[in-house]
């Protein structure tokens, strides 16, 4: 499989940015923390012996024993923080690990890394107490690295969101890929429905007000018909229904998790 331009564009950004930091935070999705685990990061950041912190931020929108499961499985392998920007959750506890990591030295630069749309530059922004990174549910807006002063002696590096080798339809999955930009965005609603009906279709249910379906592409229709979103002739809309949907999930307001 011949490696695509984007791909070894951000992994040379990726390289580059754990080279130059000395402690790494890796932010992952709480709804999806295994999906949303970063191989290039974790990877890159045990060939070069860096200390790596997972941020388990979004927290606010998963219950405390899922994010209890989540915890006992990350742990196995990194440190944890439970996180959310949008409640201000874990800042301290961060905040505190970071600098326990600093002691010592002069000058300290953490690299803030992970798929687009976990939440980066959120992170950055709460830990500063103020907004010095663009935000933004659509994937994929901080370009370039950023530098961050955080205290006298720490530097927070804001960074594009790193993929790995993953189809389009996999990456909208985990949120990181733009609906709009999707060749077939009806098959990708139909499989995160799908996931969602067997981990938590109430998610569903709460979101559209609709009876869900066994079948992915019958509540994909149902949906349809709810928000009424047709073609010419009356038909469900798919594609239109499907973008939706994903940005719905994107944006946090469908209510399901998994590990």
């Amino acid at each position: 499989m011949e490696k695509p331009r984007e791909w070894l564009r951000e992994k040379s950004i990726a390289k580059k940015v754990l080279t130059e930091s000395n402690i790494v935070l890796e932010v992952v999705d709480s709804r999806i923390p295994l999906l949303t685990r970063n191989s290039v990061v974790e990877s890159l950041a045990r060939e070069r012996n860096k200390s790596l912190i997972v941020v388990l931020n979004k927290a606010d929108l998963v219950p405390k024993e899922f994010l209890d499961k989540a915890i006992s499985e990350i742990e196995k392998d990194f440190p944890v923080v439970v996180f959310s920007a949008h409640k201000n959750i874990g800042v301290k506890n961060l905040l505190e690990k970071i600098k326990d990591l600093s002691k010592d030295k002069p000058i300290v630069k953490v690299g803030v890394l992970g798929y687009p749309n976990v939440g980066k530059s959120s992170v950055i922004n709460t830990l500063k107490k103020k907004k010095v990174a663009t935000t933004s549910p659509k994937p994929g807006m901080t370009v370039g690295e950023k530098l961050v002063k955080l205290d006298e002696n720490i530097y927070l590096i804001d960074t594009p969101g790193i993929i790995t080798l993953e189809f389009q339809e996999d990456l909208a999955l985990k949120g990181s890929y733009i609906p709009d930009k999707l060749q077939n965005p009806a098959d990708v609603a139909v499989k995160l429905i799908e996931k969602i009906i067997q981990n938590r279709k109430e998610a569903l249910e709460e979101s559209y007000k609709i009876k869900v379906s066994q079948d992915p592409l019958e509540t994909l229709e149902l949906i349809g018909k709810k928000l009424n979103y047709k073609v010419s002739g009356g038909e469900v809309d798919y594609d239109r229904t499907a973008k939706k949907i994903l940005w719905d999930w994107i944006k946090g307001h469908i209510k399901a998790y998994w590990l």
